[in-house]
């Protein structure tokens, strides 16, 4: 679901450049060689600021050696038409322009693969090969055929040694490669960033004042010196070097490379015309010395450009890396929540989608194919996701096994088929990791519709619709209403931290709930302990209010341990009421059962309170998962060696039922309510709690009910075999003190 690319506007071409290329190199070459010509000394043949050599190499940089068919032929034209210079020397000059920029290509393109991993934008901003390879050897090539030519078309040169002509035209033809390659590489092979980047720059405020500081510089010095002031007028004409810097550390490489011959024409103006009071250019050696001082400012300029650039490179790396991945170079977290963060500011109102999606077993494919298996797991679901065809999608690893899709103007529909497509192609096995089987995962999706304040409630909202799909095996779950999902959370996350702080300074409260026999002549208390726990306003909240906190951030161990402890010794500080308890029924949960160190500290409570370990029976709900079938059946055995009697919970409606009874060693069941309520009404229900009470006859197994609301529904279960009846018509809950009151009131 790609957008079709916009037809670019049509352009003539020849040679497969664009025209307007080629009339930039004629104009250049012809314009900027005459104009060459002004800055010179009368008596000289040559011209002190040389761009030919610097337009030469950048060219052919970035068109290739077709630029020559232009730039020899122009060169040619000027030399010996324009410029009435003799036919060898013409000859000579461009023919060695040529060659020079030819052998500098071909060093540099020789070291391409040294400076590829540098990040530069440009190869002639990697400093080696604008000095070593352009202005030293290419133009020490160049410099002996011009020297060449010179000698042959001048009869004067007779005087000079060859050498020292070869070595003017070779400073003059270095600081042409130096000055005026890069900028003509930058308009030729990336124009529109030329463009771009010199328009952004001088927008800037910073460079708008360095500009005013530039123009006032000038003319002071220029004004000062007219004036005769010898003093201060050099002072602010070198004063355009450190002016120079400090463009090379705010503007961009484009911008730069126009501002250095600029600032070197100037230079050469001033002290050609003694413009500023800088000392008068009266012969070749004083032209040299300021064409020196000209190359120094460039070099300098451009080394601080160059440091500039790694340095914003450096931090450029440093902010990806804060916003990437290290593992698989998507976004991580944070590149998602600025992605969202986008998105609420400037899209509020539109149609955005979060899908948040986990590999089930990832610890498990760590556990089997160690870290490199795991690894490429991810690396293959990371390729899945990033040819996942949505425009504008963003794509993210949050951390081991957990990745999200950001999905940006879609239609519901369109992220329904998406989200589908998405969750068959992450299942496939994964071959490079010799995986045969589907991978396991779900995925949780919600709207990203602006009723939240922040994007961590959106991936958070998520993650718990992805939580939720597996506790309910399903592939995908949408959310409807994050903002409602959100407030769940929120009050989850407020209960646990007052539940945390409950256990910590026993704050909580003890209930319990009256359990009554059905059998005819059976005395004595039995009760079910209860846990309630009151709010920030005092308030009393049933389990239902807390008990997913505690299930969703691992607190139940510490609660199941908190009810033993506190249960304990309540008993044990009513001793007196203690002959009379016949059952104290302590809930367990599924977490506990895994807990290898449960048993050894119940014995240890029961030792210390000297309860008898009889009277105590624990019930395991199970509804839920008992995620170590070994630590649970070894915890069982232990309970029992110590005395204490088991119940199983919730009977009929968890996750194992029957299967449950076969595979663990249990005294009681505990018929689930959604039997019992409907009892008198319902043949099935009926029909279920007998089947349940037989099975628990021959398994000697002694049945509760739940949920019994009357007397009427007592007397049912009692018919239908069950033992024991619990509910509000047997007796509500209430503090486990006023129960063992009424309980000694009532004996």
């Amino acid at each position: 679901m790609r957008p079709v690319a916009s037809k670019q506007p049509h352009q003539l071409r020849i040679a497969n450049v664009p025209l307007w290329q080629w009339a930039v190199l004629i104009s250049a070459t012809l314009g900027l060689s005459a104009s060459s010509r002004l800055l010179t000394l009368p008596d000289l043949a040559f011209s002190a600021l040389w761009p030919a050599s610097g337009i030469f190499l950048g060219a052919v940089l970035a068109l290739g050696k077709r630029s020559l068919w232009v730039l020899v032929p122009c060169m040619m034209l000027w030399s010996a038409v324009l410029m009435g210079e003799a036919w060898p020397m013409a000859l000579f000059g461009a023919s060695g322009l040529a060659i020079g920029s030819i052998f500098a290509r071909s060093l540099i393109e020789r070291g391409k693969k040294n400076i590829s991993g540098r990040g530069t934008l440009s190869p002639l901003h990697y400093l080696p090969n604008l000095y070593l390879k352009g202005a030293v050897l290419g133009s020490g090539v160049s410099a002996i055929f011009g020297a060449i030519g010179y000698i042959l078309a001048i009869p004067e040169a007779a005087s000079f040694q060859w050498q020292d002509i070869w070595l003017v035209y070779w400073l003059l033809e270095g600081l042409g490669v130096i000055l005026f390659a890069p900028i003509f590489f930058f308009i030729l092979r990336r124009p529109k960033f030329t463009r771009q980047s010199i328009a952004k720059d001088f927008s800037k405020r910073s460079v708008i004042i360095w500009l005013l500081m530039v123009v006032l510089t000038i003319t002071l010095s220029i004004t000062l010196g007219q004036l005769g002031d010898n003093r201060y007028a050099p002072i602010l004409a070198f004063a355009l070097f450190p002016l120079v810097c400090w463009f090379a550390a705010e503007g961009s490489p484009p911008s730069l490379d126009i501002v250095i011959p600029l600032f070197a024409i100037v230079f050469v103006v001033f002290s050609l015309y003694q413009w500023g009071g800088l000392p008068p250019v009266e012969d070749i050696n004083g032209l040299l010395r300021v064409l020196l001082q000209v190359g120094i400012l460039a070099v300098m300029a451009q080394l601080v450009a160059n440091i500039n650039h790694q340095r914003h490179l450096l931090l450029d790396r440093f902010r990806r890396q804060a916003y990437q991945d290290y593992r698989t170079g998507l976004a991580n977290d944070r590149g998602l929540y600025e992605s969202i963060t986008g998105l609420l500011e400037h899209d509020r109102q539109g149609s955005h989608y979060l899908a948040y999606i986990s590999l089930i077993d990832i610890h498990i494919i760590k556990e089997l194919l160690a870290l490199d298996g795991a690894i490429t797991v991810e690396s293959v679901l990371t390729q899945q996701l990033q040819q996942f065809a949505f425009d504008n999608a963003v794509v993210a690893r949050l951390s081991e096994g957990r990745f999200a899709v950001l999905l940006p103007n879609i239609q519901t529909a369109q992220a329904h088929v998406a989200i589908e497509e998405l969750s068959e192609r992450l299942s496939r096995p994964v071959d490079e990791a010799g995986m045969r089987s589907n991978l396991r995962i779900t995925i949780g999706v919600t709207p990203v519709d602006g009723q939240l304040y922040s994007p961590q409630q959106y991936v958070s909202v998520a993650a718990q619709a992805a939580n939720y799909a597996k506790q309910h095996s399903l592939n995908i779950y949408w959310v409807d209403n994050p903002k409602q999902v959100a407030a769940e959370h929120y009050t989850k996350l407020n209960h646990f931290g007052l539940l945390k702080e409950a256990i910590d300074h026993d704050e909580l409260e003890l209930f319990a709930q009256e359990i009554r026999s059905l059998k005819p002549g059976e005395t004595g208390t039995a009760f079910e302990v209860l846990i309630r726990m009151r709010d920030e306003q005092g308030k009393l909240l049933v389990p239902a209010h807390f008990m997913p906190a505690a299930q969703a951030f691992g607190l139940m161990p510490a609660l199941d341990r908190w009810v033993i402890r506190h249960t304990l010794a309540f008993l044990a500080s009513h001793s007196h009421m203690l002959s009379q308890v016949n059952k104290c029924a302590i809930n367990l949960s599924g977490a506990s059962l895994s807990d290898p160190d449960l048993s050894r500290y119940i014995g240890e409570q029961i030792e210390l309170h000297q309860i008898p370990p009889g009277k105590l029976t624990f019930e395991i709900t199970e509804t839920e998962a008992i995620t170590s079938t070994q630590l649970a059946t070894q915890f069982m055995v232990d309970l029992h060696q110590l005395g204490c009697r088991v119940a199983l919970d919730d009977f009929g409606t968890g996750l194992a039922s029957f299967e449950y009874l076969r595979q663990f060693h249990f005294d009681e069941i505990k018929i689930d309510g959604v039997f019992i309520r409907e009892l008198a009404n319902s043949e099935v229900d009926v029909s279920i709690v007998d089947a349940i009470c037989k099975v628990a006859r021959s398994m000697k197994l002694k049945t509760v009910a739940e949920f019994v609301e009357n007397e009427n529904l007592s007397e049912q279960l009692a018919g239908l075999g069950v033992d024991y009846a619990q509910g509000y018509g047997i007796g509500k809950p209430q503090p486990i003190g006023n129960f063992f009151i009424h309980a000694d009131a009532s004996s």
